[in-house]
């Protein structure tokens, strides 16, 4: 039964599913991790860094660097807002989050040996490597098109026993769609100019937890493994309502409710090099492999319409009139190969300088098939969306920098990174880049130390509402992320 939803839900709709899974595969490829307080305050530029938590994601050569055994937790705040500009007309949003960055334990062995093997570090714990909750709301008034247009397009040829039960189906059940002459021809019936408003709530993330362990030899040379699980959750509701003004039509407005809860884990495997090249120069390199998903599906619409004289509450329904279930779909997801390398200036005393730069090819990013869903048509969706990557993503260069300056036990800390668009030219995003600026504070002596982080990443976008008659509804979106976090940790 649930394989025929998902027949019937997803695959008659085989575009538009392809442009879903597009956009999925870059939001659970593309991080933007927290990490600890301090880490975060210096951009994450911590690549030729160590003796920090960070350092089991960044780079878990630098875990040879601790001499104690250390325990911390990192509890944060996070604020999301989203200033849409549609058809000349702005609206904005917002979200308030508190979060749990990260938590672990680093555990150490000092071998009293100043040749050789030194000392072996193994951490374990959670790092926050991306926030998915957000609010948007785009509204606008459209003189030459409806949403239900997009209905009619891909509607038409088909009659109405064989529509998509998850969206053409339910826009001619609600009689925002009719037929017109044959029973495979559809006009809209909602009457242009008519105000839009398209509502988006996001909720979720990615977490990882790391199993790490960092060499090192003769305090010079540093070799680090990590293993992480990752856990993957998303939850969108989205509401795209349609309201008509003119009294000369019966028709008053319609809301079309798309929800969708997504649930993965995936594995990943890195390596990791530090070197000491004098006295004040480190220099590191971290090789992950692609994260390999498994990611399960489920989603359901319905549409409410209105008119003058009556009102319709329609839900996906078979041939017979019985309701659907939930749609439910699993699939597999490879993200990108990434390799990083850094270098690190150490001031004296005074403070530090480092920065990193980090490659990944976002083309590299593959759908697979799951074993329970591995039809023909389940391939040529799969197919379909790999083309789809490949002519759509490129390779970017990722740039982070960051810098500390210490008195005594305190320390002041800046820094930044630059996540450049990973589309390729002539896309709709293609300078859709991402900008984050950072800072901190911190205190630390022997066996304590509390760190306070600031992160702000700024992010313009264009989006697309829906196509319809060759003609794109494109909103502007400006987005801004907040992160404030405070690590605190104990060393014994």
């Amino acid at each position: 039964m649930k394989k025929l939803i998902t027949l019937v839900g997803i695959f008659l709709c085989l575009s538009s599913a392809k442009g879903q899974y597009l956009s999925d595969a870059l939001r659970y490829s593309q991080n933007f991790p927290t990490l600890t307080a301090r880490s975060m305050a210096m951009g994450n530029a911590f690549t030729s860094l160590g003796a920090d938590f960070a350092s089991a994601y960044v780079n878990p050569a630098g875990l040879g660097l601790y001499r104690k055994s250390e325990f911390l937790f990192s509890p944060g705040l996070g604020y999301a807002q989203t200033k849409a500009d549609y058809i000349s007309m702005k609206a904005d949003d917002y979200r308030y989050q508190f979060v749990m960055n990260s938590m672990g334990y680093i555990g150490t062995y000092n071998s009293g040996k100043e040749k050789g093997l030194v000392s072996a570090t193994y951490a374990v714990g959670y790092n926050r490597l991306n926030n998915f909750n957000n609010n948007t709301v785009i509204t606008g008034t459209n003189e030459f098109s409806s949403f239900s247009d997009y209905f009619v397009e891909y509607a038409n040829g088909t009659i109405p026993n064989d529509l998509n039960s998850f969206y053409e189906r339910l826009a001619y059940d609600a009689w925002v769609i009719d037929t017109v002459g044959n029973m495979n021809q559809y006009t809209s019936l909602v009457p242009v100019p008519v105000d839009q408003r398209k509502s988006i709530k996001t909720k979720g993330g990615v977490g990882e937890w790391t199993f790490a362990v960092g060499l090192n030899f003769s305090d010079v040379f540093y070799v680090g493994f990590g293993l992480g699980i990752d856990q993957l959750r998303y939850e969108q509701t989205a509401v795209f309502s349609e309201v008509n003004q003119d009294n000369l039509f019966v028709f008053r407005g319609f809301d079309f409710t798309e929800d969708l809860d997504v649930n993965g884990t995936g594995i990943n495997f890195k390596v990791g090099l530090l070197a000491r090249v004098t006295q004040s120069i480190r220099v590191g390199a971290t090789f992950t492999l692609p994260t390999f998903y498994n990611i399960e599906e489920s989603y359901y619409n319905t549409v409410y319409s209105e008119f003058d004289d009556s009102s319709f509450y329609i839900r996906p329904t078979f041939e017979n009139g019985d309701y659907m279930e939930r749609g439910e779909y699993r699939y597999n997801l490879n993200t990108p190969f990434k390799a990083s390398g850094g270098i690190s200036f150490q001031l004296g005393k005074f403070g530090i300088i480092s920065g990193d730069v980090e490659y990944i090819n976002y083309a590299s990013m593959k759908m697979r098939t799951d074993d329970d869903y591995d039809t023909r048509t389940d391939e040529d969706l799969v197919e379909g969306v790999n083309a789809d990557i490949d002519n759509a993503y490129r390779s970017v260069v990722n740039l982070r920098l960051g810098g500390e300056l210490r008195f005594g036990n305190f320390a002041l800390r800046a820094g930044g990174a630059y996540y450049p668009s990973p589309y390729v030219k002539d896309e709709l995003n293609e300078k859709a880049d991402n900008l984050e600026i950072t800072s901190g504070l911190g205190y630390r002596d022997n066996n304590f130390f509390f760190d306070l982080g600031f992160s702000g990443i700024f992010h313009q976008e264009k989006y697309n509402l829906y196509t319809s008659n060759n003609f794109n509804n494109i909103a502007n979106l400006n987005q801004s992320r907040y992160r404030f976090v405070a690590t605190m940790g104990f060393r014994f």
